[in-house]
């Protein structure tokens, strides 16, 4: 009898790196095969602006989400519990609840983290830190970066998986252009955590020193909108050189990586975002900042450029680098795109995460190092 697998997850809508990674974990067919498996989605907010905010229908959602997981808890008896728990912020009363739900009928349960902040919301409360370690003992954890492990060194003792995001290797040759006008390209929602403001300006400063280059802001609104970005370029009058264009999918997403030389996400707060790796793919030298799980994906000065979160004049310094010096961009897009295809790809993380449920399962010994995969490990 195959062991049984249920997926608790947030899928799409709304699109972002959490629920598409969750997507492709659900509709991979070695799990399907291998496994008899079952999603419940987590679908209590349909649209970005609704996460992390608690409504009436949410709570409903909730309490009818409840009922349904014990009845699968009755009926399918899964072997294994694979749960996305959101680990700070209201939501995660939410999920310790649905926690000590399934810990009622003693399952193995895997948490996997796409978020960070634990230590900074146990630092300052006892009854937090009690209901944390509660909620994560007798749990497996993966967490997706070396660095984002420390997050919950305090509540959590036993030494966590890690399993790095990845995404499918698109198929079509990629050919780059080398723009004798470098183009920039900021690809993520437009959200001032993601670091947009701080983007436009530090354009806005190259602009007015004189320097050459072109740029493309591509996302959909959430917090900071298309018209608020444009009429920032209207003011700093490079509305011809600063493209604010909204969200772009499939091929037309890839057309944008294609035909950019120089990929920007100054972020304030991420843990491995999927643009990143998304850049990596098409040969981009990433621009990031040193937050999260990103010094562990790009490596400063051989496949990218690191920069403090929300400091204009570094990121503009590091830009004019870049700008300059079109044999570094070509050098560092080139090793981004090894480390892509050497660490980040969709079929290592399926590898890695097949490993962790057959371990946790009993189906392999656990080891200090798992050789044949990459970047999993037991720490």
């Amino acid at each position: 009898m195959r062991p049984r697998i249920l997926f608790i997850v947030q899928l799409p809508p709304p699109v972002h790196g959490v629920t598409m990674m969750n997507k492709y974990t659900v509709e991979h067919n070695w799990f399907k095969r291998n496994y008899e498996t079952k999603t419940l989605p987590l679908h209590f907010g349909q649209r970005l602006e609704d996460i992390g905010k608690i409504t009436p229908g949410k709570l409903f959602h909730m309490m009818a989400f409840i009922c349904r997981l014990c009845y699968v808890m009755m009926s399918f008896r899964p072997s294994l519990v694979y749960f996305t728990i959101v680990p700070t912020g209201k939501i995660f009363f939410r999920d310790a609840l649905f926690t000590w739900v399934i810990k009622l009928f003693r399952p193995r349960i895997v948490f996997h983290l796409h978020k960070k902040g634990v230590e900074e919301i146990v630092r300052h409360s006892r009854f937090k830190r009690w209901l944390y370690k509660k909620t994560f003992r007798g749990v497996q954890t993966i967490c997706l970066s070396e660095r984002l492990t420390h997050d919950i060194r305090s509540i959590y003792k036993p030494k966590p998986y890690i399993l790095h995001n990845g995404i499918d290797v698109v198929k079509k040759t990629i050919i780059k252009p080398y723009n004798q006008v470098p183009r920039i390209l900021f690809l993520s929602n437009l959200l001032k955590g993601k670091g947009v403001l701080v983007f436009l300006q530090s354009l806005a400063e190259l602009h007015r020193q004189g320097y050459r280059f072109t740029a493309r802001i591509v996302g959909e609104p959430v917090d900071y909108s298309i018209e608020e970005a444009k009429a920032f370029c209207n003011k700093e009058g490079m509305a011809d050189v600063v493209q604010v264009i909204g969200p772009r999918f499939g091929e037309d997403k890839f057309k944008e990586l294609r035909h950019s030389d120089i990929f920007v996400l100054p972020s304030y707060n991420e843990c491995v975002p999927l643009s990143i790796l998304e850049a990596m793919q098409f040969g981009l030298p990433v621009v990031s900042t040193t937050v999260g799980g990103i010094p562990d994906i790009i490596r400063h000065g051989q496949t990218g450029l690191l920069t403090r979160p929300g400091h204009v004049k570094e990121l503009s310094a590091t830009l004019r680098q870049l700008i300059a010096d079109k044999a570094l961009r070509i050098k560092l897009g080139n090793n981004a795109r090894e480390a892509f295809l050497h660490h980040y790809t969709l079929d290592h993380f399926y590898d890695g995460l097949s490993a962790i449920f057959d371990e946790v399962l009993g189906h392999r010994k656990k080891n200090k190092e798992m050789p044949h995969l990459h970047d999993v490990a037991s720490l």
